[in-house]
């Protein structure tokens, strides 16, 4: 990670640390990119050099469990390795970027390939003048950024690596041309180039245990970014995203203290850890609900009710309905 940073600030890009995972943003909890967490920096400077690096959670909502990431491929935390610049074209950018990963991350150039959209004559010809053989890119009617159903941000070039008969994005490099700000579509002056490296892409992560390793690695980034900012939705997805390693547990029968075992002695983790805080944490928060139930007047318990304890705590139902039973008999 510091590697990158270091090679992109000897063509002069100034250095900044990574955000708060909180994001700001009203339409945002957390940050989800990069570009999200600093936007209003660069949008005030005329003179955009940056190279970042942002903690970033992704969800596709509050309610559907995650089902849509933790796929072998998306995950639901990861770091994003940024390159911004305010430019008309990313033809130097995207030659900087690919001496680093052919000569710092020594990948081979067989194993990349790229995709633009068939439309996006300016990115293709970038291509093309960066020698790259047209066997080499795949043309789609993707990689448009949308802004919203009328328009879009702009177009984009996407690296991917070809690994185990399967094309991995690893880089994305929009051309951001208009801006939405409180529903109002404005054209920019100079273009954002926005460019995000997946850190955890760039360094293969293992299959194994990706799912039960992204969430915990979620909730390890949650726990210790509670602040200020952290609202009653933040915590509503924290303990989600517990009711689901639990789940994950008991499903594939996997001895708890194993797990944690596992990732003191996994390197490929990103997150720093403390391991017995974090168990204390989970038991604290799994027997919160346990320790106030008596509390429950049982009269007043609707369907609304149970199922918000339901989707709190990952309790099953008919388990609510044993434990109210055995306390009030």
């Amino acid at each position: 990670m510091f590697i990158f940073l270091k090679y992109f600030n000897l063509y002069n890009f100034l250095i900044i640390g990574t955000q708060n995972i909180i994001s700001d943003s009203k339409s945002l909890l957390f940050n989800n990119s990069g570009f999200s967490s600093i936007k209003n920096l660069i949008l005030k400077l005329n003179k955009v050099y940056f190279s970042t690096y942002q903690y970033c959670i992704r969800l596709k909502g509050i309610f559907d469990d995650l089902k849509n990431n933790n796929d072998g491929i998306h995950q639901t935390s990861f770091i994003m390795l940024g390159v911004f610049l305010k430019n008309k074209n990313n033809n130097k950018l995207l030659k900087i970027s690919l001496n680093y990963l052919y000569f710092i991350k020594k990948i081979k150039k067989k194993k990349i390939f790229f995709t633009v959209n068939i439309f996006d004559y300016n990115n293709i010809l970038i291509l093309l003048i960066n020698k790259i053989s047209i066997k080499k890119i795949i043309f789609t009617k993707k990689n448009i950024w949308k802004i919203n159903i009328n328009g879009f941000l702009g177009y984009c070039i996407e690296i991917y690596i070809y690994k185990k008969k399967k094309m991995l994005e690893i880089w994305n490099f929009v051309n951001i041309n208009f801006l939405k700000i409180n529903k109002i579509i404005f054209k920019l002056k100079n273009n954002i180039i926005d460019s995000g490296l997946g850190y955890n892409r760039i360094c293969n992560f293992k299959k194994k245990n990706l799912r039960l390793n992204d969430i915990c690695n979620t909730i390890y980034l949650l726990y210790n970014n509670i602040n200020f900012n952290f609202t009653k939705n933040h915590n509503f997805i924290l303990n989600k995203l517990i009711k689901i390693i639990f789940k994950i547990i008991i499903e594939k029968k996997i001895n708890i203290f194993k797990i944690f075992i596992f990732f003191l002695k996994n390197k490929n983790m990103y997150f720093k850890h403390n391991i017995i805080k974090f168990i204390k944490f989970i038991i604290k928060k799994e027997c919160f609900f346990f320790l106030n139930i008596k509390k429950i007047f049982i009269p007043k318990i609707n369907i609304n009710k149970i199922k918000s304890i339901h989707e709190t705590y990952g309790i099953p139902y008919n388990y609510i309905y044993k434990i109210i039973k055995n306390i009030y008999k």
